[in-house]
């Protein structure tokens, strides 16, 4: 089975939060509603890929300061809340967007009880990976990075 067009941007509209990618994330909000999607429908897409994305900034506090020793207050241990189909499908996305294993897992999990395909799963990663790679162009256009060599001029040589 696979994604409706509607349930594809939403994820997309995900991803593009979770990867902090601004254009992207105004191009797929004007595609989901061309899809269909309702404010409160992209609203809940945003929302789940924000928790997605503290979950996982939360998760690495935690692991940086592990190595420091001492106490950890359980940074990165809240539940980012999706439950429905739409939800997880964000979630997957925005957790391979932001590259956090302990979310993606625990959304992979969730997806197979739902009766999610692993075409479907396929499906929103491959649009995580083009979102990231557009998120990093647009980055690397402000910095002045060179497609040639990756490094910025003048650095690295």
């Amino acid at each position: 089975m696979a994604l409706t067009p509607k349930e594809k941007e939403l994820a997309a509209v995900g991803i593009s939060v979770a990867a902090g990618c601004r254009p992207c994330t105004s191009y797929h909000v004007r595609e989901v509603r061309k899809a269909g999607a309702t404010d409160p429908e992209i609203r809940q897409a945003i929302e789940n890929a924000v928790r997605i994305r503290e979950d996982a900034t939360e998760a690495m506090q935690e692991q940086g300061l592990r190595h420091l020793g001492g106490d950890v207050d359980g940074a990165g241990s809240r539940d980012p809340g999706a439950t429905t189909r739409v939800q997880e499908l964000v979630a997957v996305g925005a957790a391979f967007a932001v590259n956090c294993t302990s979310n993606l897992e625990k959304h992979l999990e969730a997806d197979r009880h739902l009766g999610i395909t692993d075409e479907e799963i396929r499906e929103v990663v491959t649009l995580s990976t083009f979102i990231k790679k557009m998120a990093a162009s647009h980055v690397e256009k402000v910095v002045g990075v060179t497609e040639a060599t990756g490094a910025a001029p003048g650095c690295c040589s």
